[in-house]
């Protein structure tokens, strides 16, 4: 047999045995383009296999076998590319077709900030779009929280990683029959760039919730730029049916600034104040809110922390209830108000909407890091526009 022969026949038995893997050993292919390396995952609870090309936040712990392809490929890419005659610029990474990748936005001060779109799980499915959260294969596979400070939204400060932004709990519930519908049982219609540039980066992506007569057609849109330390997120739902849809709409995390994995020393704060035990705040006076890594004084916690901070700021005449808790349910339903001490230590805004037929309502938000004033003791917010 000759040499080519000899690698044609290889190539045709491994090619064979690819094809035979799912009946033989109840193995899934998971190929979405990533093309970040190559990870076998198990789920020992149903003695599944699925072989993908990416890593999500969520499947480290499954991870049975995993190599990452493309890091010096990505090294020696952007050694070939050409330098930004300014420090501050932004580099994204975007999938259309399976809606998910990051942005980093390089800062005046050499840091960096990085935001991950869409590279989690949730309740054990995929998410698909614009949504806070997720890392790289190289956090993923390690499965350590020490690592996974690079995650969600994340802040470089030239030496460490640290984490400002969860994957976010997001969703909308109808009226009836009153299920909370989350981002991975929304229907993924595609995504793409609008604007890509070393100064701007602007990305969409199209979603549809159903659930029983209710239906609602979710745009998000989401815009950096360069050095800014957030981004504007607007949030387009519409109706298209026949009938007034009722909805509540939730946009919430439980940030773990400073470290992944932790809520010790997270504590709310608003403009001029901080905020220590569960609390409903006053939308109609306040912007914004956010959580800041400084120590609870309200439970001994000293101020040995970070002294990170991130932000979130609602715009227009239709204000969100935002509350502070030990988890996601609203203060209102605790009898007494604890302060904030759990390790789920939560952030949420609502919106409690009915969209007439054809009508459509608009959520605009800022979220990112936010700054800190050691003498005020108080987080501050950096300066915000709509573009």
């Amino acid at each position: 047999m000759t040499r080519n022969k000899f690698i044609i026949a290889v190539t045709l038995a491994v090619l064979l045995v690819i094809a035979l893997l799912p009946i033989l050993f109840n193995v899934h292919f998971n190929i979405k383009g990533h093309f970040e390396g190559l990870y076998l995952i198990h789920e020992k609870a149903t003695g599944r296999y699925e072989v993908a090309d990416h890593l999500f936040v969520g499947e480290g712990q499954h991870l049975s076998y995993g190599t990452t392809l493309n890091t010096e490929w990505i090294k020696l890419v952007s050694g070939l590319l050409p330098k930004h005659d300014s420090s501050t610029h932004l580099h994204v990474e975007w999938n259309p077709k399976d809606g998910s990748g990051f942005v980093s936005n390089h800062l005046l001060d050499g840091t960096s900030l990085v935001t991950y779109f869409g590279r989690y799980l949730d309740n054990d499915k995929e998410v698909h779009g614009l949504f806070v959260g997720g890392g790289l294969p190289e956090t993923v596979a390690q499965n350590v929280n020490y690592n996974m400070n690079n995650s969600g939204m994340t802040y470089y400060n030239g030496k460490f990683w640290y984490h400002i932004w969860c994957s976010v709990n997001e969703g909308i519930e109808f009226a009836e029959p009153g299920q909370p519908l989350t981002p991975s049982k929304w229907k993924f219609l595609g995504s793409r760039v609008v604007e890509r540039s070393a100064a701007r980066v602007v990305i969409e992506s199209s979603h549809e919730a159903e659930e029983g007569s209710n239906l609602v057609r979710i745009e998000r849109r989401a815009s950096f730029t360069a050095g800014e330390p957030y981004f504007n997120l607007e949030i387009r739902i519409s109706n298209p049916g026949n009938a007034p849809v009722h909805y509540d709409y939730s946009y919430g995390d439980e940030p773990w600034v400073g470290y992944y994995g932790t809520s010790l020393g997270d504590v709310g704060w608003v403009k001029d104040r901080i905020i220590t035990h569960e609390e409903v705040v006053d939308s109609s006076r306040y912007s914004y809110a956010g959580m800041a890594d400084i120590g609870n004084r309200a439970i001994g916690e000293r101020p040995v922390y970070t002294n990170l901070a991130n932000f979130i700021e609602w715009f227009g005449e239709e204000r969100p209830r935002v509350f502070f808790s030990n988890n996601t349910e609203s203060p209102e339903s605790h009898p007494v108000k604890a302060p904030l001490e759990s390790n789920e230590r939560f952030i949420g805004l609502q919106w409690e909407r009915a969209l007439l037929p054809g009508n459509t309502t608009t959520i605009r938000l800022s979220i990112g890091m936010a700054g800190f004033n050691p003498k005020a003791g108080i987080p501050v917010k950096p300066p915000t526009t709509w573009k």
